[in-house]
């Protein structure tokens, strides 16, 4: 008998649920409206951009689950508009929000046969009501002002306004989590594979944002300068992780993409986005981030073999000895460090060529006899020894290692597909044996000699367990299923591990992990010590308390500078406050804006200047991307008189020059002070050698239009710099204790539950691990951004239905 065809009825929206999204877009579509019309770039421009969002998802209301995530890490303008408390990422959230609501409301997609790929469970819902209810109390006991709003509300993270801004994460949830649920029974368990697609597209933008910007500032392989990362997440401009946050999260997404896909377009195009992302790991030099990326990608191997997609088994034949092929991969990448310290990068890739030979020939070599095997290894030794001529000519062993390279993969591939035959497996076994001591001699003729112990103990290592692997009775790696998949990333990870862990700053980096843990802690027991009273221990300090409860309690350093924009007889000015500790040029407190990426000096600026005391105003103009100076002109004004006065000057160019085929580069002019005494600005005019007037709302009398602060390297008096300490300074152990048992329930699901067979429930486990990880050593979720992410995330853990995955799903009607 064949079961019955589930009810397309059943999952139908209806009408309570078809109210709440025309509510729903109601009021997405005003605040959307509000937020396009005041939008300090061009208003018409946010306007339309916001509606042609709105019209596609009313077109397309599944769309979001790829486009959402995709934009997600590269959307926010905030650097451009100063605008930090209602930014582009919540707009996006709006106009998925608002296009969804009114298709629900007024032509709801056909659903797809079969159960939705999101099933609302009581402890789902237990959970979340549990969390609101800790958010909620968190708010109440936060001050909340209300309008009219003084311009100084917006400038800064130590006003009230702060706690609103925390707030909007939960509230754009609620908003979106219905249109989650819309989505999946409009598409099934494709939806699945709309948010892998959206995940890995995110991971892709985000990296090629950080590659840009390491290739226009520091240089693509300079790991030596003392340069982080930090992509479109202009969150970090008074520090924080919100970069690595967002790598940990969406890495095993696409990782997990490649895995389960089985078309081979596909897998390379995978590849691609994960080496891309690789490279942006690397090169945030977070220590935090490596150790998240290790933990996900172990739970994700782990937990993939639970699904019902895993690769088949090994064919006939010995199995693999248990943690053989961790072992192998642990000999590779410790080998891949001295290869590289030896051989540089050719001597790195010269060994990767030879690995990638030997994992293929260290399972095809084992249909050889034993001494076949051996009579192959030591002719391909000989054979290697003639390459110790090559030096003698030009380039001459990049030339023999690639013939040699070339034509070993190339008799894999005949023995493959001739599995009978043993003359192309000798072959081929003999010139991956010659491959490893050609490697040897390109890493000693690329580094001349020096350090040539170190890439030929590589080599020798990595023959020795190409010998190990064909004479055990049991091999360490078979090449069945996924084989070559997981060896292309362990390849990958020994390049990466190789190049980043062993550079210069990178080793400075680990060899102060003990110093920097101790100031962390210190900095924890600040931040702990914030609470007083019981009232405060239970309940927190309000939402987005931290950094004005640490400005006022905290030690002398917590005091960083300050911003205000206060009103004297209707004229708006800027005041910058002066930090109490002794400042470096890093540690300036910074109020900014974008100018003409292309400008160049001399500059004449002209300004009005107050000072209760004697101080100074610095005025910058230098090619910067978020943190971190380059090239810069620099004026020093002085500022000592109590009644407004008017100066102008010339700035020279300094080392700010324009040259002839330089990359993109933005230019950002800057104002701090360093006296003891504040410094109140007003009317500031710049003008550049094109005769170009270079500053937007240098009056101020818009607000925080296009001015945005940051700190370039003086980050602690803004963050916990721990995801639980900072809930419990704001939210208390309610909150603690609310965030532990959502985490704990929807990593348990997609762990140890009934969703963990879900091919979804690996990457999204991995992804929640990798983001904690990352948070044991910052704050996060005074990022709504990226907190927004971690509780759809956990909702996706403990919504994603399993008998989704029973019923092959029919096509909707409609999109």
């Amino acid at each position: 008998m064949h079961a019955p065809m589930p009810s397309l009825q059943a999952h139908r929206t209806g009408p309570l649920a078809r109210l709440w999204f025309a509510v729903s877009a109601v009021v997405a579509l005003a605040a959307l409206g509000l937020w396009a019309w005041h939008h300090p770039l061009d208003r018409v421009a946010a306007t339309a951009i916001a509606a042609l969002a709105v019209m596609a998802c009313l077109a397309r209301p599944s769309a979001w689950l790829i486009v959402l995530p995709a934009l997600w890490p590269i959307i926010d303008l905030a650097p451009l508009t100063g605008w930090i408390h209602f930014t582009e990422s919540d707009a996006l959230v709006l106009a998925v929000v608002a296009g969804v609501g009114l298709r629900e409301a007024l032509a709801p997609p056909v659903p797809v046969r079969g159960a939705p790929a999101f099933r609302l469970s009581p402890i789902a819902l237990l959970i979340a009501v549990l969390w609101l209810v800790s958010y909620g109390v968190s708010a109440w006991r936060t001050p909340i002002p209300l309008p009219p709003f003084d311009a100084s509300l917006f400038a800064g993270y130590k006003t009230p306004l702060n706690g609103l801004r925390l707030l909007k994460a939960p509230i754009l949830l609620l908003m979106l989590l219905p249109c989650l649920h819309a989505a999946g029974r409009a598409r099934g368990a494709a939806a699945f594979d709309r948010l892998t697609l959206g995940m890995t597209l995110g991971l892709l933008t985000a990296s090629l944002v950080a590659v840009w910007e390491r290739d226009a500032f520091p240089g693509l392989t300079n790991f030596s300068a003392d340069y982080r990362t930090t992509g479109l997440f202009w969150e970090m401009h008074v520090g924080g992780a919100a970069l690595d946050a967002w790598l940990a999260l969406s890495f095993p997404f696409a990782l997990a993409g490649f895995l389960r896909s089985r078309d081979l377009t596909q897998r390379l195009l995978f590849l691609a986005v994960l080496a891309v992302g690789g490279y942006a790991i690397l090169t945030t030099f977070s220590r935090g981030l490596y150790a998240a990326v290790g933990v996900s990608l172990v739970l994700l191997l782990l937990a993939g073999r639970a699904s019902p997609t895993a690769a088949p088994g090994a064919p006939d034949g010995p199995r693999p000895l248990p943690g053989g092929a961790w072992l192998a991969a642990a000999v590779l990448i410790g080998a891949a460090m001295p290869a590289f310290a030896g051989g540089g990068y050719r001597g790195l890739a010269a060994l990767i060529g030879f690995a990638l030979a030997a994992y293929l020939f260290g399972d095809v070599a084992r249909r050889l006899k034993p001494g076949q095997r051996l009579l192959a290894l030591g002719a391909g030794v000989l054979l290697g020894a003639v390459t110790l001529l090559s030096p003698m000519l030009d380039k001459g062993p990049y030339l023999a290692f690639g013939v040699l390279c070339l034509s070993a993969l190339a008799a894999a591939a005949i023995s493959l597909r001739r599995p009978e035959s043993t003359a192309p497996a000798f072959a081929g076994l003999a010139l991956t044996s010659a491959c490893a001591v050609s490697a040897a001699v390109v890493g000693r003729y690329w580094g001349e000699g020096a350090g040539e112990a170190g890439i030929v103990a590589a080599a020798g290592v990595g023959l020795l367990l190409l010998a190990v692997q064909l004479m055990l009775p049991r091999p360490l790696w078979h090449q069945a299923g996924d084989g070559l998949a997981h060896a292309l990333l362990v390849l990958g990870v020994a390049g990466a591990l190789a190049t980043g862990t062993t550079s210069y700053y990178m080793g400075e980096r680990f060899s102060t992990v003990s110093q920097d843990l101790e100031g962390r802690v210190a900095h924890w027991q600040e931040g702990a010590a914030l609470l007083r009273s019981p009232a405060d221990h239970w309940l927190g300090l309000g939402l987005g308390r931290y950094p004005d409860a640490y400005f006022w309690s905290g030690p002398l350093a917590a005091n960083a500078g300050s911003w205000e924009l206060p009103d004297e007889d209707g004229q708006r000015f800027s005041r910058l406050g002066a930090a109490r500790y002794v400042l470096g040029f890093g540690e300036l407190f910074r109020v900014s804006q974008r100018v003409a990426a292309d400008t160049t000096g001399p500059f004449h600026y002209r300004m009005k200047l107050r000072a209760p005391a004697r101080s100074s105003l610095h005025l910058e103009i230098c090619r910067k991307h978020l943190l971190y100076t380059q090239t810069c002109a620099i004026a020093i004004v002085k500022a000592n008189n109590p009644t407004w006065t008017e100066v102008q000057g010339t700035m020279e160019a300094g080392s700010l020059t324009a040259g002839a085929g330089q990359h993109y580069r933005p230019s950002v002019l800057s104002l701090a002070t360093d006296g003891r005494a504040p410094v109140d600005v007003d009317d500031i005019e710049v003008i550049d050698n094109a005769g170009r007037s270079l500053v937007a709302n240098g009056d101020f009398q818009a607000g925080v239009d296009r001015w945005f602060f940051s700190s370039d390297r003086h980050h602690l008096p803004w963050h916990a710099k721990s995801l639980f300490l900072h809930v419990w300074v704001e939210q208390g152990a309610l909150g603690l204790v609310m965030l532990g048992l959502m985490l704990l329930a929807a990593a348990g699901r997609v762990g140890l539950g009934r969703a963990r067979a879900h091919p979804f429930a690996a990457p999204v486990l991995a992804g929640l691990a990798g983001f904690v990880a990352v948070g044991v050593f910052d704050s996060l979720l005074d990022m709504p951004r990226m907190t927004l992410m971690l509780l759809l995330t956990a909702w996706l853990a403990l919504c994603m239905n399993p008998a989704a995955l029973k019923d092959a799903p029919g096509r909707p009607k409609h999109p």
